[in-house]
């Protein structure tokens, strides 16, 4: 077995002006702040959050949300993390609103499922006639559809609080209203 020993190239006049390996490191760390190195791998996170909320309504929404929704029209977040929970990167695009003050939205962020899999998560948020908000997961375009089947009020209106947005017998919908203000 051969062994290549490699030597670093002196620059200029000799390895005078070439900082140690060791130095050059502590240089580069010290100039990266943990906040600041914690905000850019948030930014980017926040980023693929957009862009795999858009994949998602292209493979699983392709006749109704990915129809509907312009792409790349989604607003990204970052992770956060406070000690006592943790949110993953999330993204969120604005539906629109039948009176322009209280609007839809479709919120998107990924879990790990039970084996460590990556799961999309797709919510629904809507205003209540109450002035509160509602939400629920869309598990598939069936559901959506079903969903959209049982409202009775008019594209982009608030639903009545007595309407919890079921989506058939497979609905995980909230019992009771979890928001006071507008979500995003």
């Amino acid at each position: 077995m051969t062994v290549v020993h490699l030597h670093p190239v002196p620059h200029g006049d000799g390895a005078a002006e070439a900082p140690v390996p060791i130095v050059a490191l502590h240089q580069a760390v010290a100039d990266l702040t943990p906040s600041a190195w914690q905000g850019e791998v948030g930014e980017a996170a926040a980023f693929r959050a957009t862009l795999s909320a858009d994949a998602v309504l292209i493979g699983s929404f392709r006749d109704t949300l990915h129809a509907a929704v312009t792409p790349m029209n989604w607003t990204g977040y970052p992770p956060v993390d406070d000690h006592e929970c943790q949110y993953a990167a999330c993204a969120v695009t604005y539906l629109g609103s039948a009176d322009s003050i209280r609007g839809w939205w479709l919120h998107y962020t990924q879990r790990p499922d039970q084996l460590g899999d990556p799961r999309h998560l797709l919510t629904l948020i809507a205003p209540c006639a109450c002035g509160t908000y509602l939400h629920t997961d869309i598990a598939s375009e069936d559901a959506l559809i079903a969903m959209f089947g049982e409202l009775s009020t008019p594209p982009g209106a608030p639903v009545d609080c007595d309407h919890r947005l079921r989506i058939r017998a497979a609905s995980r919908a909230e019992k009771v209203h979890d928001s006071f203000e507008p979500p995003f």
